[in-house]
C-alpha cells in the first residue's frame, strides 16, 4: 500500500475527527449520568404552609412531549415562599386559572426542582395575563408585590400529584415533573442519539478523507494500478 497524504488536509481532518469524537464522548457520558439518575428514587420532601391569594400564575410546559399548562401558586412557609404546581391541563391554549380568594392551608409531598430554563425559541412571558413559559421563580416573583417577591425562594416545588383539569371532571394524577430526570431538559435517549451522530460524523469524515486520497491516486492498495 502507498499513501501520500495532503499535509494541510490531513491536519484539518485529524483535528476535526478528534473534536467530533470528543463531542460524542461527552454526549455518551451525559447519557450514562442521566440513566443513573432515571433509576434513582426521588428525594421526597414535604412542604407545608399557606396558599397566598392573588399569586396564581400559569406556566407552559412540555409533559411527555405534549403541550401543557399548569397553575402554580405561591406557598408561604417558615423558610420562605415557594411556587408550587397545582394543576395540569394538556393543550396549547391556557385554560381559565384557578382562583384563590383567601389564604388556605397547604401540605404535600414532592420534590424540589431548580428554576426552569428558557431557550432562544421560548415565547416571551406575558406577566399582565399571568402567562409564563418557564417555571422560573425569579420571573414569577417579578409580578408580585415587592414585600412578597422578596420572600420567594430560588427553586420550585413539584408535588407528587396534580389535579388534571382538561377532562370531563378534574381528577388527581401523578405529576410527570415530580421525577429526578425532569430536572434535565433532555431525556437520556436524546444524548445517546447525539453520541451516535457525532461518532458517525467522525467515521464519515475519515471515509471521505480516504476516498479523496484514493481518487487522487495518493492512496493505493497492493494490486491496484495508477490510472
Amino acid at each position: 500500500m502507498t499513501f501520500k497524504p495532503y499535509p494541510v488536509l490531513t491536519l484539518l481532518t485529524a483535528v476535526s475527527v478528534v473534536i467530533l469524537i470528543m463531542f460524542g464522548n461527552w454526549q455518551w457520558r451525559r447519557y450514562e449520568e442521566k440513566m443513573a439518575v432515571a433509576g434513582a428514587a426521588p428525594e421526597w420532601a414535604t412542604v407545608s404552609g399557606t396558599l397566598m391569594p392573588g399569586s396564581v400564575r400559569q406556566v407552559y410546559s412540555l409533559a411527555g412531549g405534549s403541550a401543557a399548562w399548569r397553575d402554580v401558586v405561591l406557598v408561604e412557609t417558615e423558610e420562605g415562599a415557594a411556587f408550587v404546581a397545582q394543576t395540569l391541563h394538556y393543550g396549547m391554549d391556557a385554560p381559565a386559572p384557578t382562583l384563590i380568594s383567601e389564604p388556605q392551608f397547604f401540605s404535600a409531598r414532592g420534590i424540589w426542582h431548580e428554576a426552569g430554563q428558557r431557550n432562544t425559541f421560548s415565547t416571551v412571558d406575558d406577566p399582565e395575563a399571568g402567562l409564563f413559559y418557564a417555571f422560573d421563580p425569579v420571573a414569577l416573583a417579578a409580578s408580585l408585590p415587592e414585600d412578597l417577591a422578596g420572600k420567594v425562594l430560588p427553586r420550585v416545588f413539584e408535588p407528587e400529584t396534580l389535579l388534571r383539569t382538561d377532562g370531563a371532571a378534574p381528577e388527581p394524577v401523578v405529576n410527570p415533573f415530580a421525577q429526578p430526570e425532569q430536572n434535565e431538559r433532555l431525556p437520556p435517549e436524546r444524548h445517546f442519539g447525539y453520541a451516535l451522530t457525532w461518532w458517525g460524523l467522525a467515521i464519515g469524515l475519515i471515509g471521505v478523507y480516504l476516498a479523496l486520497h484514493h481518487q487522487r491516486g495518493r492512496l493505493r492498495f497492493r494490486g491496484t494500478e495508477n490510472p
